[in-house]
């Protein structure tokens, strides 16, 4: 038996009949006050011509809501057309209210479809409509001074998008598939003109499409290479120094034979030093330094490579771009001193990226925001279990 209560509406031009409890929907009967009217004339000439009784979910009062619309048809009497009575909170041939869809759209922008849809009970269908009618109220792009660019992956098999950011207003601006030259010139011809002329600074990781969309769109702005990408190359090549040094190979005798657990590929106290050896210097307490110190005394070569990684690390802590430049040409005046090849290899591919490393000192831009928001892009993909459409993937990227 259903239950009568009393429900707060708030929508204009509606006034509840009835309410009542069934089962588990609370059902809100209604009824239109709005002033009646043609639909196709306009006129108000206008007399019932029978009614229709439509079920239309509304934002959830404590469990599932429904309002029963007893809605007229009218037949005009200048035009003789007949039309029923419209209402502008309840969308045309839709049977959910515009706050209902508003209210969807909010949550699938943070949650999966799927799991917004089985919160709030209705189809997956609803949640993807809900969402394809109200992403298209893009943000303006504004007036960045500051861009970065990154890509992440949209599919396996090198499918990838490549993503705008705005870092100092902590937001993305845009989306494009691919990550070629040409993928990069589509997404800054996007921005307005005026928006293109205000831009000073871009940064990005070393990666060549991207600089050369950059100079043939934005010629005037200030390219930065990405310093955490830059110091990683050449962490990961002192880094193969400790592990070619550190490697021995097999033999066979009394010790055990040649099983890793008795004979192992590379030298245990090099080995477990590996986490030591990646932190900064200024990180490692005395214990960290005195192991250190007895793998350099058996492998200067490793105490080499170390010790370069952390001058070249020190460069960024200069003043200014001259102070910079001059740690710079010190460091590579020791490197071939040095005469490690993964770092002679490491520095002959950022060679070519030389004035947009010292273009940090003028600028001392990161790509932190860009790679953290990455991050979240693909977070929200795998609670999605992956998109295989392209333009909703990108708004979804871009409300996100």
């Amino acid at each position: 038996m259903a239950e009568l209560i009393e429900v707060p509406l708030g929508i204009d031009d509606f006034d509840v009949v009835r309410s009542e409890l069934a089962g588990d929907v609370l059902e809100v009967h209604v009824q239109s006050t709005f002033p009646l009217a043609c639909w196709h004339c306009g006129s108000t000439a206008v007399r019932g011509h029978g009614w229709c009784q439509r079920r239309i979910r509304d934002l959830a009062v404590g469990r599932t809501t429904v309002l029963v619309w007893r809605q007229r048809r009218l037949r005009c009497e200048d035009c003789g057309r007949t039309s029923r009575e419209r209402h502008l909170e309840v969308p045309e041939r839709r049977r959910v209210t515009r706050r209902f869809q508003r209210h969807l759209f909010e949550r699938a922008r943070k949650q999966p479809f799927a799991e917004v849809a089985a919160h709030e009970h209705v189809s997956h269908w609803r949640v993807v409509d809900a969402f394809d009618i109200h992403s298209t109220e893009a943000p303006g792009p504004g007036t960045p001074r500051v861009l970065a660019m990154d890509e992440s992956s949209f599919q396996k098999r090198f499918n990838f998008y490549t993503a705008l950011f705005a870092p100092e207003q902590r937001r993305i601006l845009d989306a494009v598939h691919g990550r070629s030259k040409a993928s990069a010139e589509a997404l800054l011809w996007r921005l307005p003109a005026d928006v293109r002329a205000g831009v000073e600074t871009v940064v990005i990781d070393c990666y060549w499409p991207f600089r050369k969309a950059i100079e043939a769109v934005l010629p005037h702005a200030r390219v930065v290479a990405d310093r955490f990408h830059v110091c990683r190359s050449v962490d990961g090549a002192a880094a193969r120094v400790r592990m070619r040094y550190g490697r021995r190979s097999y033999w066979r005798g009394r010790d055990g034979g040649t099983s890793r657990q008795h004979n192992p590929r590379n030298d245990p106290e090099v080995t477990k030093l590996r986490w030591v050896f990646a932190g900064r210097r200024h990180h490692l307490d005395d214990d960290q330094l005195a192991q250190l110190g007895q793998v350099f005394a058996r492998f200067p070569e490793i105490g080499v490579a170390w010790w370069m990684k952390e001058a070249f690390s020190a460069i960024y802590e200069a003043g200014t771009r001259a102070e910079g430049q001059r740690r710079l040409e010190v460091w590579e005046a020791n490197l071939e001193a040095a005469n490690l090849e993964e770092l002679t290899n490491a520095w002959r591919n950022l060679s070519s990226w030389r004035e947009e490393i010292l273009a940090y000192f003028i600028d001392r831009q990161t790509n932190a925001f860009a790679e953290g928001t990455t991050n979240k892009i693909k977070v929200m993909k795998r609670r999605a279990y992956g998109f295989r459409n392209h333009d909703r993937y990108r708004r979804k990227i871009i409300h996100c």
